[in-house]
């Protein structure tokens, strides 16, 4: 069989993908703007040249493939972060190989079957599948390419098409390594287990002495030693530390009540859903069913091709509704179905879901809350009037502690630690600003998220030091006997595992085990030890083992295992699969090692300044990659 009748096969899809990049404008990245044009050269291959035009027509496509992969276009800036730029210059580079090898070669396809394909694309017919000249024409013009151009494209990608062929076709997977893997993942296990801690210990955890708790102490200083502190200076005020010193009148306190009517006082409503039926009829049918109980309501919903959300009207009052069915629907004093009743959209049924009653709030009941509100909108008012002063006290050089003399702000000092959350560290404003500050920084004014504000300056740097024991001999003890317990679990999770490949069983030692059946090596168990599903997979039947993760013990023992079966039609089909992907991944990787090997041969230059020009004007234009 002959080069070209190899190829007919693919050569449409070949052709709809060459087409597709056709169609792009170039121009839409203004790349005609960069140097001299689009015929100059970003890179070259040996003797083969790649052009700014070929270079942005594939980085238009991968824009548009991306944009489609994730429902939106991007820009040419986040295709580039997203490492687009480099995967786009290997692609282009990769073909340039292999058309140069084509070249030293001599492999091409015949103008027949330039011609066939030609005539058969689809994009170039009319309506009655005829090659239609006009089209033709029109879509060539768009890409700036002449029919010569475009036929030898086709010619090109073709050809090139056939080498990777050629290069990828040897690679065929045998049943040996899909078995291996399919026999490995495939293999279910069968298994119980049991918790082993120190509940089961018969007697508890003795006190450390002395010197046992200093040895602890000196072996471990990272574990007792200071973190880095910071000696930070700060000023703060904020809403709590005025609302004292606030009044308020009954007059503003009503003006407030009235303003907010809406909010203290609400008119009875209902949560409903409403069906609505082409008539009195259907509607009264749709009840029958439903109080017959052969349907439900939302049976009833379904039929008509609805979810119960395009039923919900949420919560309603009465004037939301028409005369009839308001009167009915706030007539029921807890939920259920009423109906029929003319809706203003005709005949339905409601379906009353709630029943809120009116709440009516008044002034005196109001009036803490409304204060609190009041004192609390004026403090943070009073705060932003603030701002200014002590913006330009810190402009004019005053230091903190003039300006707590002189403003409402109160001078505070804290050692803080990374990530100390209590006073004002549970701000993260403050905790973001703390971490940043440096020896000597000019104090500023930050706002805080409840309307207050601070500034800060670092006064000093505490270097991290060990703690003496005197003041974490409680932590060192607790630390001592917690190691002590999970020495004394191992322990007897040991006699136990012994006991049990003695054949004893996990009742006879009083222990509650869990059985697990059909568990694969990626399975999780939950409560387990972390990785006891892998150890189990180490094991013979009937293997014990101890699983650890932290003080999390366990004890388990394979209670079966089963073959991956070989025989059955969905293995097959799986190793089927696994065959197809090993030959694909192993293919992609020979073809890459192929094109590396010529380039390295050919020789490789790359002229990055054009890249980063075209990248700059394309930049800052709006890109047509949209569907």
């Amino acid at each position: 069989m002959t080069a070209p009748l190899r190829a007919k096969k693919k050569n449409q899809t070949i052709v709809w993908a060459i087409l597709g990049l056709l169609v792009i404008s170039l121009t839409g990245f203004g790349v005609r703007s960069v140097g001299s044009g689009g015929s100059q050269a970003i890179g070259t291959v040996g003797d083969q040249k790649i052009t700014v035009n070929e270079y942005v027509t594939v980085l238009n496509n991968q824009l548009r493939a991306i944009s489609q992969q994730i429902g939106q276009n991007i820009t040419l800036e986040q295709g580039l972060s997203f490492g687009l730029g480099e995967q786009v210059i290997t692609q282009v580079f990769n073909t340039a190989a292999l058309a140069g090898e084509n070249d030293r070669i001599g492999l091409s396809i015949g103008d027949n079957l330039v011609k066939e394909n030609l005539l058969a694309t689809q994009a170039f017919q009319s309506l009655t599948g005829q090659f239609d000249k006009a089209a033709y024409e029109f879509a060539l013009e768009r890409a700036n390419l002449t029919p010569s151009e475009y036929d030898e494209t086709i010619r090109k990608d073709t050809a090139r098409t056939l080498l990777q062929a050629a290069v990828v076709s040897g690679v065929q997977a045998n049943d040996t390594y899909g078995m291996a893997l399919l026999g490995y993942f495939g293999e279910v296990r069968g298994f119980s287990w049991a918790k082993v801690d120190a509940s089961l210990l018969t007697e508890p955890t003795r006190e450390p002495t002395a010197a046992e708790v200093e040895a602890l102490y000196r072996a471990n200083p990272d574990q007792y030693t200071s973190a880095e502190a910071r000696t930070i200076t700060y000023l703060l005020l904020s809403p709590d530390m005025l609302i004292d010193s606030i009044q308020s009148d009954d007059a503003a306190l009503l003006e407030l009540y009235k303003d907010q009517d809406a909010r203290f006082n609400q008119p009875e409503r209902r949560i409903v859903d409403r069906l609505v039926f082409a008539s009195t009829a259907e509607a009264q049918q749709a009840l029958d069913q439903i109080t017959a109980g052969s349907k439900i309501f939302a049976d009833i919903v379904a039929t008509r091709g609805l979810e119960l959300a395009d039923v919900d009207m949420g919560e309603v009052q009465k004037g939301d509704l028409s005369a009839a069915a308001g009167e009915a629907v706030f007539l029921v004093g807890q939920p259920g179905l009423i109906g029929p009743v003319e809706s203003a959209l005709g005949p339905a049924l409601f379906r009353v879901n709630a029943v809120l009653a009116a709440q009516n709030t008044t002034f005196d009941q109001a009036r803490d809350e409304l204060h609190r509100e009041f004192v609390a909108d004026k403090a943070r008012r009073q705060i932003d009037d603030d701002i200014t002063n002590v913006d330009d006290l810190l402009a004019g050089g005053a230091r903190l502690e003039e300006i707590a003399d002189e403003t409402p702000m109160v001078l505070s000092t804290i050692d803080y630690t990374s990530g100390d959350q209590d006073g004002i560290a549970a701000y993260d404003e403050f905790r973001t600003a703390a971490d940043a500050v440096n020896e000597g920084d000019f104090p500023e004014v930050v706002t805080l998220e409840d309307g207050g504000i601070f500034a800060l300056r670092l006064d000093g740097i505490i270097a991290p030091a060990l703690i003496p024991l005197a003041e974490v001999n409680s932590r060192v003890i607790a630390d001592w006997k917690s190691a002590e317990t999970r020495k004394r679990v191992l322990e007897l999770a040991a006699e136990l595992k012994t006991r049990l490949e003695a054949g004893e069983t996990f009742a006879d030692m009083a222990l509650v085990a869990k059985a697990e059946t059909d568990m694969r090596r990626d399975a999780f168990v939950d409560t387990a030890p972390r990785g006891l599903v892998l150890d189990i997979f180490k094991l013979a039947h009937d293997g014990v083992t101890i699983s650890e993760s932290g003080d999390n013990i366990a004890l388990s023992q394979v209670t079966s295992i089963t073959a991956f079966d070989e025989g059955s039609e969905i293995s097959k089909a799986l190793l089927t699969s696994v065959a197809q992907q090993y030959s694909t991944q192993v293919g992609s990787d020979m073809l890459a090692a192929f094109t590396a090997a010529l380039q390295d041969e050919a020789g490789v230059s790359i002229n990055q300044p054009l890249i980063n020009a075209v990248h700059s004007q394309t930049s800052s234009q709006s890109p047509r990659h949209g569907g």
